[in-house]
């Protein structure tokens, strides 16, 4: 009967790993979206300086270069988080355990009782 127990708890905890991981990996998708999100952004951002400069507008000086500076900044979140993600891809592993051996029983050869006369 602990035999039954623990094999429960084990694949309550190995149920639990499981859960955790996958929480954490869409967590981390969840925030590369979001610097992804942030790199559009900044780049249609400097677009539009570049757009209106070209055309003869005035643009704040170092806008340009602080937008560049934003975007490699970007960039280089971007990859660490893909890296993570990657990493934490690869060290998922599915941990299943054989079920374990049964007991072998004896069964008790019956025969039926005799019928009263």
């Amino acid at each position: 009967m602990s035999t039954l127990f623990d094999r429960l708890n084990r694949e309550l905890e190995d149920f639990g790993k499981r859960a955790q991981s996958a929480f954490d990996e869409g967590r981390q998708r969840l925030e590369l979206m979001r610097l992804r999100r942030k790199q559009d952004n900044a780049a249609r951002d400097l677009g539009l300086l570049v757009h209106q400069r070209e055309r003869g507008g005035t643009v704040e000086e170092g806008a340009v270069e602080s937008l560049l500076k934003r975007l490699d900044d970007l960039k280089a979140s971007i990859a660490e988080s893909e890296a993570t993600l990657r990493q934490a891809q690869t060290d998922t592993t599915v941990n299943e355990h054989p079920a374990p051996e049964a007991e072998t029983g004896e069964a008790e050869v019956v025969s039926p009782p005799e019928s009263a006369p």
